[in-house]
């Protein structure tokens, strides 16, 4: 056999029928670069996944609120007209003080976020229950006005509390942090943790309307329950601290 058919053999050359494709070279480079740049478009489709997530989060929450204001305001309304309708009752005992109390309501004065203390001989039996003694002292350095404090439960266990806070120095800015400790009806301590957690930041000029919402475990009881809310300022002081009972 001689040598070029022994090449033949060994190599085995395709005769067969074959097809040639041919693409631009603009189009080659453009499939290049469509392909380097798949990894980067891929991770910003997931950070803007985890953006709309958050943001889904957040309406999420703020739907709650509004959902629990709306709650409120439907049983103040209730308790209103039940009050109108009592008002309207000519013979109902304790009618002129209220219209004697509504009458001041409408007056415009400085309300004292702190009612007096009563005198300790007649409140020595009820000392043990609420505030301003060792185990529950109530502190109020004057640098914080807190006014309209709500406490309520609502479904799921959870806690909604709504505060007003007022800055007495309008020409020195205030800030801090709200926080709040459960205490329930056997008297168990629960420091509160709330959503979202720098809900209870605030840095105020002059007034800001805070709503604070927690979660309570399933387990634990909010009947005849209480918090401890204080205000701390920016340097962790204890500025402000009272105690609240939880409305149902």
């Amino acid at each position: 056999m001689k040598y070029h058919e022994q090449l033949n053999i060994i190599f085995m050359r395709d005769n067969g029928p074959r097809s040639n494709f041919r693409i631009r070279r603009s189009r080659f480079y453009l499939l290049i670069i469509f392909f380097s740049c798949l990894p980067f478009l891929c991770l910003l489709l997931a950070i803007q996944c985890y953006v709309l997530w958050e943001d889904n989060q957040k309406l999420r929450l703020g739907v709650e609120r509004f959902e629990a204001d709306y709650q409120a305001a439907e049983a103040r309304a209730e308790r209103l007209e039940n009050l109108e309708a009592l008002l309207r009752e000519e013979d109902v005992p304790g009618r002129e003080i209220l219209v004697r109390q509504l009458a001041k309501a409408d007056q415009p004065q400085d309300v004292d976020e702190n009612p007096p203390q009563e005198p300790a001989e007649n409140a020595h039996g009820a000392e043990a229950e609420g505030p301003g003694h060792e185990e529950f002292p109530v502190v109020n350095t004057g640098r914080v006005k807190v006014s309209n404090v709500q406490v309520r439960a609502i479904r799921g266990n959870a806690l909604r509390i709504g505060l007003d806070l007022r800055n007495p120095d309008s020409e020195q800015l205030l800030s801090g942090l709200v926080d709040a400790v459960l205490i329930t009806a056997n008297g168990e301590k629960r420091e509160l943790s709330f959503t979202p957690r720098d809900v209870g930041n605030f840095r105020i000029n002059r007034f800001k309307r805070t709503v604070m919402m927690a979660q309570v475990p399933r387990g634990i009881s909010l009947v005849n329950a209480r918090i401890i809310l204080e205000v701390r300022s920016q340097s962790g002081e204890v500025i402000y601290s009272n105690i609240f009972a939880v409305q149902r």
